[in-house]
């Protein structure tokens, strides 16, 4: 075996060296250093524990640390007592396995030896997958830090799964694994489960490496996290290794995406195309004559306010190009059910773009991109970070400021209702602009939220309980027309009746007309360059979004509205202070001067002034979960605390 001590010993030298090279310590890492001014707030024996061998990084103490590289391989020569015993071990592997557990002490998931240094030598020398070892785990106190919190959204994970191989470089992505497995929030894992989890998890792992993702700033369990929202997981785990290594090439674009931090391009206004006649000449684009567009609809027209604006969008790109553009409409899709067959059929019949005006059929749309490549297919929904599938959504929180303006000036009280949808990307956003706007004429009033997706029979969504709430602005785009669902902004009457006092409208036919006009001037493939992901968020200064006012509003009020909206449009009004309070009192300022677009996009958290709260995830029922798991806000996919 003393051949064997030779070969380990180079692969510690060597590893000595890169570190040196990298001003790195070249020994193992000791817990009792790094534990020094850490505040650990308990120990929790887990008992015989199967350790992944990648996560055992060091020894508990400092005793021999310094016998090993960084990497388990030893460093003392071979005529040593120490090359011997590693010699011996090595023997006994190989004739009976070594059968004694090592123990050890887990730290933010990463695992130090307290006895056994040279067993896990020798066990990854002979590359050991896992290593058994009596564990206890040292929970830190939390902190502010990335580690930390992602740390803490481990340890509910594996109270739940007792999975300790997998590992997220962002927040919410054990929450995101544990749906995308079929588990709910809470459900305990079975034997079975972690049996057949660990045996894709594996193969999964093999591919990832396979395709070079070592080379990338991200984990196999981020890559994982696209790979299910594309694939199903039961679908998944019957994959052969070829077919999970085709379809990981299919997606690796995807994965990439995660490394680049300006991956995702934010289209705030309709682009031009290049300039017609010279490079028209030179073919540097390939434009197509005409296309073949196809709209498809979770809901129909006849039952559905938000269908009958789409269609209005449809008519208008079919009058935009009369002899370019042929379009197919396909109404009552089920997104969970039909959606990738009917998908599948459209891409088959070659469809050059298909608009999906649901957001719960983005998960269908990535499938079928993935498999059709060709198509261009677009989903009605905001902030997916996804190059096989663009995003397109109006910027609502423009139109809520200047609503909230319209309420604070005719509220006869200082408390102003506002039913909000689901808890997606850009929603909280739309509610601090509402109160932006309500505080900007009415400092001192309040805003009383309420959720759509959280019906309560004691508080009804037409504050008909809240005699002190005589405006309030909500939408639902589920009801037939000539009814006051879709209200917007309205006043409650004495009898009970609502008048409308300002309807936000989302203009389909900008979207639909620009963006089937860029692929036609060649802008469309200019968005792409470098694969990345395209999000289209489009507001009042490309005509994407307007108001319809009452007519009996009073002049000077409109005079006002109008005012704002110009100033809006040309960029001259900022809707959020540099420095805003949320709830709690809790200050929340922008990276820099003003707030990013995508700031705006991510924010999650409520204006102080707001009565209400955003909901736990826990709350909504299956139909918002799945909204949630493609577009809701991190902070709310979350495991139960």
């Amino acid at each position: 075996m003393l051949e064997d001590y030779k070969s380990a010993l180079r692969a510690g030298q060597r590893a000595y060296r890169a570190c040196v090279a990298r001003g790195q310590s070249p020994y193992l890492a000791v817990l009792d250093d790094i534990l020094v001014n850490v505040n650990i707030v308990a120990q929790e024996p887990l008992g015989l524990v199967e350790i992944p061998a990648e996560s055992i990084v060091g020894t508990k103490t400092s005793g021999r640390h310094t016998a090993f590289a960084s990497n388990f391989m030893p460093l003392l020569e071979p005529d040593t007592e120490f090359a011997a015993k590693w010699s011996n071990l090595c023997e006994a592997h190989l004739e009976e396995g070594i059968r004694v557990p090592i123990i050890a002490y887990e730290f933010l998931n990463k695992f130090y030896v307290l006895e056994g240094n040279k067993r896990v030598s020798v066990l990854k020398y002979y590359e050991a997958v896992k290593i058994a070892g009596t564990v206890t785990r040292l929970i830190p106190e939390r902190n502010d830090s990335l580690e930390n919190k992602i740390y803490y959204e481990f340890l509910d994970f594996y109270k739940l799964s007792k999975v300790n191989y997998v590992h997220f470089s962002k927040l919410g992505g054990y929450a995101k694994l544990q749906t995308l497995v079929c588990k709910a929030s809470g459900e305990s894992w079975t034997d079975d489960d972690r049996l057949n989890f660990a045996s894709f998890y594996t193969m999964f792992s093999q591919q990832f490496h396979a395709l070079g993702g070592e080379e990338l700033d991200l984990t196999p369990g981020d890559a994982l996290l696209v790979y299910l929202s594309v694939y199903r997981y039961s679908d998944a785990c019957d994959s052969t290794p070829a077919q999970m290594k085709q379809n990981m090439e299919k997606l690796w674009n995807e994965v990439k995406v995660l490394t680049e931090p300006q991956a995702v391009e934010l289209s705030l206004e309709p682009k031009q195309g290049p300039g017609e006649p010279l490079l028209s000449k030179l073919n540097i684009f390939t434009r197509p004559s005409e296309l073949r567009v196809v709209f498809l609809h979770e809901h129909n027209a006849e039952s559905s306010a938000w269908v009958r604006a789409h269609d209005k969008g449809r008519e208008a790109l079919a009058q935009a190009f009369p002899d370019r553009v042929f379009i197919t409409c396909k109404e009552n899709i089920e997104p969970e059910v039909d959606a990738e067959q009917v998908l599948e059929e459209v891409a088959h019949d070659n469809a050059d773009v298909v608009f999906t005006t649901s957001a719960r059929m983005h998960t269908a749309c990535l499938k079928v991109a993935a498999q059709h490549p060709k198509t261009r297919i677009l989903n009605c929904s905001l902030n997916a970070p996804h190059p096989l599938v663009r995003t397109y959504y109006p910027r609502t929180y423009e139109v809520t400021y200047l609503l909230g303006l319209l309420a604070g000036v005719l509220t006869k009280t200082e408390r102003v209702g506002y039913v909000a949808a689901n808890p997606v990307y850009g929603i909280p956003a739309a509610v601090n602009a509402f109160a932006q706007g309500l505080k900007t004429v009415r400092p001192e009033a309040k805003i009383v939220l309420r959720w759509a997706c959280l019906p309560d029979e004691k508080h009804p969504l037409d504050f008909s309980d809240r005699p002190d709430v005589d405006i309030f602005y909500a939408r639902d785009s589920r009801e037939p027309a000539g009814t006051h669902r879709d209200y917007g902004l309205c006043r409650r009457l004495p009898d009970g009746s609502l008048k409308p006092l300002g309807l936000p409208v989302w203009r389909w036919d900008t979207f639909y007309v620009e963006i089937i006009r860029s692929i036609f001037d060649g802008a469309w493939d200019n968005d792409a360059a470098g694969a990345r992901a395209v999000n289209y968020w489009w507001g009042m200064r490309s005509g994407a979004e307007e108001i319809v006012y009452d007519a009996d509003l009073p002049a000077g009020t409109l005079q006002l509205l109008d005012l704002m909206e110009k100033l809006l449009s040309e960029d001259n009004l900022r809707i959020f202070p540099e420095d805003l309070y949320a709830q709690g009192h809790e200050l929340h300022s922008p990276a820099a001067a003003a707030y990013t677009p995508k700031e705006l996009m991510e924010m999650d958290w409520l204006d102080e002034c707001v009565e209400g709260a955003l909901p736990h995830y826990d709350e909504l029922d299956v139909k918002t979960h799945t909204l949630m798991a493609i577009n809701g806000l991190g902070n709310l996919k979350g495991l139960t605390k």
